[in-house]
């Protein structure tokens, strides 16, 4: 039988985060684990709380995966470039405008609304995705 091969790490996870984790036994990964994603599952429900709470402070619209859809297409976006389940899930309201950022010589396509003072974005997709 080969020896297994040991994981690489996300680029996301700080080298502490790496580190400390790589010094553990497998009960206490596991451990992690289970509280990672009820981290995780709680951070999703808190943000849907904060969204419902502004939206009914700035009574904000949400809209739906339709109407997004069709703004993108006005665009001459194509719909299947986007990730709609996650946008819908960040509460992207249905006064959103598409704008254009430039990031690192990339051209992104972001939804952006206003909510209270505060301006607020949501990717969509790479421009020329086609």
């Amino acid at each position: 039988m080969s020896e297994p091969t040991k994981p690489q790490p996300s680029d996301l996870l700080p080298k502490y985060v790496v580190e400390g984790l790589q010094k553990q036994d497998s009960e206490t990964l596991r451990a992690v684990a289970h509280y990672a994603q009820e981290l995780r599952v709680y951070y999703a429900a808190q943000a849907e709380v904060d969204r419902t709470a502004a939206a009914d402070t700035h009574h904000i619209e949400r809209a739906t995966a339709d109407e997004l859809a069709a703004k993108a297409q006005k665009k001459g976006i194509p719909e299947d470039v986007a990730d709609w389940n996650t946008i819908l899930e960040k509460g992207v309201p249905a006064k959103a405008s598409i704008v254009t950022k430039a990031i690192n010589d990339n051209q992104y396509y972001y939804f952006q609304w206003r909510e209270g003072n505060s301006i607020k974005s949501e990717y969509l997709a790479p421009v020329g995705s086609k």
